[in-house]
């Protein structure tokens, strides 16, 4: 039977690598395969769908999303950046508090604010994104790997272990994972000029085809303050091209005052860029692209008035209320709903053009249900899952969050993926898979810790670049848990190491999201991520089996 489940293990994992396949399917295939044989029974193959890992990576999706939403991130990354002048300044800003955020929140949408800010700053300021994307992207997946809920991974590791008897909590990663971040960290400062060259085409300038107007709201943040200083009178993107107040015209470079109407001149991406910047106050609703219906003409205000949406953008030289409308014509439109878009009947198709615009008002609401999380897990008051998904519901209880907003957080192939992935290593350990495999792993290594730790640190280095941080977390979870009771070690540590080492996703662009998130936006190639990331991944593998050795040693 345990050659059987090695068959089906291995089969599951190159599927996954071979990208060929979609994760979540290649393991629904190998847990189907592995039920029908009798490998394991039903309720070790449906583990993972009531892990407290998986369970607590759900709830962190939704607080993460609450985060987000308030603009915090975004408005922290414009304060840090905004009189930045280089790539290594702009490194030195950011470091310490990406890698603080990102040891506490998923760290996808942290990347993702990031994007735009960097562009904003190469296209004001002249300082290549190229050279600050990536190396930000590696330290958010370092750092994440030191507390409990950083990672995914972390947290599958932590389910799994509970069930074997091991208990671990928020700092359990730490001893290995914090010296491994801050290593790496310094490793990638010290390397981020190597990315100097630019190996892409640079992105072509797009004709300002689109006019888009913003009424300045009471308390926001570009009230009181130029245009310029805030670096919104003009990128490749978007142009200040008039600032209305009291239907009187005055000049670009006036102090911008509440209420008054800022008129932009942007690219397509300019007006959702502008949608989602936190410095204008606007109401917390989505931007929808609309087509408009056959039969309806008239202009904007027309719209506007017998509607109930109001449109933000559209493609017009003159002033948008004035803009002539005709069937097919496209038009980047709010409301209060989707419903109210779609009941109009001007509206022939839509789509999601962005997300809601910032809450800054549900700043501190956001960032202390996150504290509370943190801190009840941290120190045990209740069970992380627990604190997790009451944080969760706390997001919506407190409007931080629409239910419906809340719901579009959880992405349910991440979670199918993790659920899989727990019940891929429940066939691990119920075949008598992982005894063998860590058996294997103190024969190789003689037996010494030192040979152990290398092997496993190297071990996890490769599985983490060829298949899924999660995959990988539920195979190796078992083997570690199983090697330290052979060693009779200490088993949080070797786990901690497992989970530190499933971070080096620094080769391999398609082996972590935030990779895939930046290489576009960096011009990035494949060459350039091996490039950058073999020597990291060598510093930052012998700093974790130093670590870990030292931890482990007798």
């Amino acid at each position: 039977m345990m050659y059987l489940a090695a068959v089906i293990v291995i089969v599951t994992l190159i599927a996954m690598a071979s990208g060929k396949i979609p994760p979540v399917l290649a393991l629904a295939a190998g847990l189907s395969i592995a039920g029908l044989a009798k490998v394991a029974t039903v309720q070790e193959l449906s583990s993972g769908l009531s892990n407290g890992g998986v369970i607590t990576v759900a709830a962190m999706l939704v607080i993460a999303k609450g985060v987000v939403q308030t603009g915090v991130i975004s408005r922290t990354a414009w304060w840090l950046l905004s009189s930045v002048e280089g790539p290594q300044q702009a490194l030195r800003r950011l470091i310490l508090p990406v890698g603080v955020a990102s040891a506490l929140m998923n760290t996808t949408p942290i990347v993702a604010m990031l994007i735009p800010a960097t562009r904003d700053l190469e296209q004001k300021r002249g300082v290549p994104m190229r050279q600050v994307l990536l190396p930000i992207a590696h330290v958010t997946t370092l750092f994440g790997s030191v507390t409990l809920i950083g990672t995914s991974s972390n947290l599958v590791i932590a389910g799994i272990a509970a069930q074997s008897g091991v208990s671990m909590n928020m700092l359990s990663f730490a001893p290995v994972a914090l010296p491994v971040a801050l290593v790496g960290a310094v490793a990638i400062y010290l390397m981020a000029p190597l990315l100097r060259s630019k190996e892409s085409d640079s992105t072509s300038t797009t004709a300002l085809e689109w006019s888009v107007e913003f009424l300045v709201a009471p308390h926001a943040i570009v009230a009181g303050r130029q245009a310029e200083a805030l670096g919104i009178a003009s990128t490749k993107e978007f142009e200040l091209t008039g600032i209305d107040r009291a239907e009187q015209g005055v000049a670009l470079d006036s102090v911008i005052a509440e209420g008054d109407r800022l008129i932009f001149r942007a690219t397509e991406e300019g007006v959702t860029s502008l949608w989602k910047n936190p410095l204008f106050g606007l109401a917390p609703q989505r931007l929808y692209a609309i087509s408009i219906g056959s039969g309806v003409h008239g202009n904007v205000s027309d719209i506007e008035e017998h509607d109930n949406i109001r449109v933000v953008a559209a493609r017009t030289h003159g002033h948008l209320s004035h803009a002539s409308v005709s069937p097919g014509e496209i038009l980047f439109v709010t409301g209060e709903s989707v419903n109210v878009v779609e009941s109009s009947g001007a509206v022939a198709l839509w789509r999601d053009a962005a997300s809601r615009s910032p809450q800054p008002e549900k700043t501190w609401t956001a960032v202390g249900i996150l504290a509370l999380v943190v801190v009840a897990a941290s120190f045990g008051f209740v069970a992380v899952e627990l604190a997790a998904v009451s944080g969760a519901v706390l997001m919506v209880l407190t409007r931080t969050l629409s239910p419906s907003s809340a719901a579009r957080a959880l992405d349910w192939n991440i979670l199918g993926v993790l659920a899989g992935s727990v019940g891929l290593g429940a066939v691990v350990v119920s075949s008598g898979l992982a005894q063998e495999i860590a058996q294997g792993i103190e024969r190789l290594s003689g037996g010494s810790v030192l040979g152990i730790v290398v092997v496993l640190v190297i071990a996890t280095a490769l599985m983490t670049n060829l298949i899924t941080n999660s995959a990988a977390a539920a195979i190796l979870t078992p083997v570690g848990i199983g090697l330290a009771a052979e060693l009779v070690v200490d088993p949080i540590i070797v786990l901690a190491t497992i989970g530190t080492c499933i971070s080096f996703t620094l080769i391999n662009p398609f082996s972590h999201q935030s990779n895939m998130m930046v290489m576009r936006p960096g011009g990035y190639t494949n060459a350039s991520f091996a490039r950058f990331g073999a020597p990291l991944l060598g510093i930052v593998a012998i700093t974790a089996a130093a670590a870990a050795y030292l931890l482990l040693r007798p």
